[in-house]
């Protein structure tokens, strides 16, 4: 027997592809099958059920689509809406005020943290 890839029908193909880069493919076909079905590949599932020897085969030499359907064609693709309008109410643009250049400091003419310091020590000592 030589080193060929196991023909599959094109869809079981597509489903096998992206059951591959889904999971782990593994030697127990059982636990692949359950994997198969659990993600709707049903009909990969039924065709590894039904060919077990050349899924195990296909599992160490590889899988090919056998023709029957065209592989990466678009279908069953609804088209793009239109993207809904959306209304908006304008409100006026909140700008901030400047403060004012009034300093609330308590000692008049105030020149930074350390004025303020020695203002307070020359208040007290």
């Amino acid at each position: 027997m030589s080193r060929e890839k196991i023909k599959v029908p094109g869809k079981v193909y597509e489903e096998l592809v992206a059951l591959q880069r889904e999971i782990h493919f593994t030697q127990d076909h059982s636990d692949t099958i359950k994997k198969a079905e659990d993600r709707g590949y049903m009909n990969a599932a039924n065709w590894i059920r039904q060919n077990e020897r050349a899924y195990k085969i296909g599992f160490a030499w590889g899988f090919e689509s056998d023709g029957e359907e065209s592989q990466g064609t678009l279908r069953d693709i609804p088209q793009r809406e239109a993207p809904p309008v959306h209304r908006t109410i304008s409100r006026p643009a909140q700008t901030m005020q400047p403060r004012s250049a009034k300093k609330s400091s308590g000692s008049g003419n105030s020149d930074g943290v350390l004025a303020g310091i020695r203002n307070w020590l020359g208040r007290y000592f």
